[in-house]
């Protein structure tokens, strides 16, 4: 065997119980992920529906009101 081989191999590597979690906490961490994909769409639905709404009033305001002031 090479000696990098052996350099770079793990003294004690952990072991597959140490490395991966059991299936409750598999459980609750699906049930984190799917609160926050839950609240990252509600947020998501706020931010459009408020940049659609300032769009609107934005174009509103532009065509109504600014030509106004600058005829005076």
């Amino acid at each position: 065997m090479d000696e990098d081989q052996l350099y770079l191999r793990p003294r004690n590597p952990p072991r597959y119980d140490e490395q991966h979690p059991t299936g409750s906490e598999l459980v609750f961490i699906m049930e984190q992920i799917a609160a926050l994909r839950r609240e990252q769409a509600k947020l998501a639905f706020v931010i459009v529906f408020v940049g659609a709404v300032l769009g609107i009033v934005g174009i509103e305001a532009f065509w109504r009101y600014f030509p106004v002031c600058g005829s005076t």
